[in-house]
């Protein structure tokens, strides 16, 4: 039996949120769970180490394995946190040398090349969706101890190169994966929580009940999931939020896909089976302004959905046509108020910074912020990240720092031509002080910590976040 530790980058909340670290959140990894249940389906000894969510550091987190001894240690690792998970590698490397280091996720699905080339104690990575690939090596290593060479979903160093094989084939079935093993994260449920914004009720986790985005937004990488959409049944997530409920104490689910709303006929069942159902259990959800009806929005309501996000970018349709947003403003309007009609509350994800910005676009961003009926607002430097056209073609557009560690949305790693890197830090304080500073929003926020004294705490250190960024202008 080979004993097999998962661990997310230990990449620090600092590192990740900046000035925003004392809202920053700490949401379990979904995707650790779901490689955790596929290695004990296969029989392993497992370990998850969700480093990033328990702010440790590369030494806390080695500290934690001396007792365990891993003989493959799998490492899930995004842009920002890929040195972190780089500096890991080598120290358990020097721990023990024989210890199989694998990375996987997005950061090296789209450069792995580079990846492998720049940090030398990764044995092996797995490229795109991680389960079958990873059942795989597993079967393998512990057959004989070795890898294949050629095994699809992989890259490697052969005889001092490197060789990227071809794709392992995206899963057709997601309902033949078994339910993510929620139990081998440490502290779970209670140790956890996401940002203020999103906390309903508590103890809370999130889930991922899709994959693949058929979206083309410019911004995006779709490298791992690919844009055909494939998702659990409405059975499936069903179970999937009955397991979270009724094992575990979870009373908030956080769906966090791309984009949850697709198609109108998985959501009206899986809606409707959670109502029949009578889960106690309250959620929320990622959604496109163009993919929601004011009757979809209303049953979600009914089913226990309280919260809706939307992707908004822009205010300028200039900009969101060059983002390939393919959504007009007037759409993004009715969805927020349909939302709000349907009595969810909402957040809009604003973005700054893209090529081709100006003053006035600026401008026009920040009045549909405060036109709009938003409860949340996060904002958001427009970060130009590996796997997207974007990277390639970034000096064209402007001045792109490539420090991979920096690429986490709130530094300004990407300048466009006529602005100063300052300018595009004052643009964001600036929204998000008008915004937030505003007696309507501020009232509302008092409101909701009166009625949910249990969330003050986050909410407190949220507005202290927040208060934070806008002085540091």
């Amino acid at each position: 039996m080979l004993r097999i530790v998962l661990i997310t980058s230990p990449i620090s909340l600092e590192d990740r949120y900046g000035r925003f670290s004392g809202a920053g959140s700490t949401e379990p990894s979904f995707a650790l769970a779901c490689l955790a249940a596929v290695a004990l389906q296969e029989g392993m000894d497992v370990r998850i180490v969700d480093a990033a969510a328990e702010n440790l550091s590369v030494r806390q987190t080695v500290e934690q394995l001396e007792d365990f001894r891993p003989d493959v240690a799998g490492i899930s690792s995004t842009t920002a946190g890929i040195a972190a998970s780089g500096a890991l590698a080598r120290s358990l490397k020097k721990f023990d040398q024989g210890i199989i280091t694998i990375i996987g996720g997005c950061h090296v699905t789209a450069l792995p090349e580079e990846t492998l080339a720049e940090y030398r104690h990764f044995d092996v990575a797995v490229l795109g969706e991680g389960e079958e690939t990873f059942s795989e090596i597993l079967k393998a290593a512990s057959a004989n101890g070795n890898i294949p060479e050629n095994l699809p979903g992989t890259a490697r160093r052969i005889n001092g190169r490197i060789v990227v094989n071809e794709r392992h084939p995206l899963i057709d079935n997601l309902d033949r994966l078994p339910l993510p093993a929620w139990r081998l994260l440490q502290g779970f449920p209670e140790a956890f929580h996401p940002s203020p914004a999103r906390m309903n009720r508590y103890p809370c986790a999130s889930v991922v009940l899709s994959r693949g985005c058929p979206n083309r937004c410019a911004f995006c990488d779709r490298s791992v999931f690919g844009h055909r959409v494939r998702s659990y049944s409405p059975a499936y997530a069903l179970n999937m939020f009955k397991d979270l409920a009724r094992q575990f104490g979870v009373r908030e689910i956080l769906i966090e896909d791309d984009t949850f709303i697709i198609l109108h006929s998985w959501i009206r069942e899986f809606c409707e089976r959670l109502i029949a159902e009578n889960i106690d259990v309250t959620w929320s959800c990622v959604g496109r302004a163009d993919r929601v009806t004011l009757d979809i929005l209303k049953l979600m309501k009914q089913a226990g959905c309280w919260h809706i996000s939307y992707g908004i970018e822009s205010g300028d349709q200039r900009i969101l046509d060059a983002m390939n947003k393919n959504e007009d403003i007037a759409q993004i309007e009715s969805a927020v108020r349909w939302s709000r009609d349907a009595g969810l509350k909402t957040k809009g994800f604003f973005m700054v910074g893209f090529p081709g910005e100006t003053p006035e676009s600026l401008k026009l961003t920040k009045d549909l912020a405060l036109k709009l009926p938003l409860n949340d607002i996060t904002v958001m430097q427009l970060t130009p990240f590996p796997g997207t056209a974007l990277y390639q073609h970034a000096d064209e557009y402007g001045v792109l720092e490539r420090d991979w560690s920096k690429m986490n949305t709130l530094n300004t790693v990407f300048t466009p031509s006529g602005f100063t890197q300052r300018d595009m830090d004052e643009a964001r304080s600036d929204m998000l002080k008008a915004f937030y500073f505003r007696p309507s929003i501020v009232a509302g926020k008092l409101m909701q910590a009166a009625s949910n004294p249990r969330l003050l705490r986050h909410m407190f250190k949220g507005f202290m976040a927040l208060l934070s960024a806008v002085r540091s202008r």
